[in-house]
């Protein structure tokens, strides 16, 4: 969005050059971009982070692991990548899940898919194990902090690409020696 407001500056400058309305415009674009640079910067709503916040701590819970924070840090980078319509995880030293679908799952849905490969885990034998990647993140106990986002429109209306989510986690999880400390089995009653 950045770049569509210096590309707006730009644009009066060149149509407006030397009138009165030169600088009334440049006031205006200049203002704008601020509003548009924080609107690039809100990850989520404040409702949107409540949810995801409540979602991973709702299943962190079943765990006896604490509940994660909201952090706006975590939510900007989320968000910054989200808007890059990615296909796989990016080079974060945080920790990261990613989610597409056609339509709008809504959070709850999008933190319980991958909370649902908590049945693949075998807790006899701690360790990463492809397909439960979602879930080791989710319930890590040393994370603390999480940010996520939402964006669509990052495939045709449709697509399994339409919708796209991520979420930062710090400290990250999945390290190869700490499943064992970090992944605990549900609590009983779950």
């Amino acid at each position: 969005m950045m770049s569509d407001c210096r590309f707006m500056i730009v644009g009066y400058l060149v149509r407006l050059e030397g009138s009165f309305f030169f600088h009334l415009m440049l006031i205006v674009s200049v203002v704008s971009c601020l509003f548009c640079s924080a609107s690039s910067l809100a990850a989520a709503t404040k409702e949107e982070s409540v949810q995801w916040v409540k979602a991973h701590s709702r299943y962190r819970a079943l765990h006896g692991v604490p509940p994660v924070s909201w952090s706006e840090k975590l939510a900007a980078g989320a968000r910054s990548y989200a808007e890059t319509c990615p296909t796989g995880h990016s080079d974060t030293s945080y920790g990261e899940n990613l989610s597409w679908a056609s339509y709008d799952m809504g959070v709850n849905s999008v933190v319980k898919m991958w909370y649902d490969e908590e049945p693949q885990y075998d807790y006899s034998k701690p360790g990463f194990v492809s397909g439960v990647g979602h879930f080791t993140q989710v319930v890590w106990k040393d994370t603390a902090e999480i940010g996520c986002a939402r964006v669509s429109g990052c495939g045709p209306a449709g697509s399994v690409m339409a919708n796209t989510w991520v979420c930062r986690y710090a400290p990250p999880g999945n390290f190869v020696s700490r499943f064992s400390e970090n992944v605990l089995p549900p609590l009983s009653g779950k």
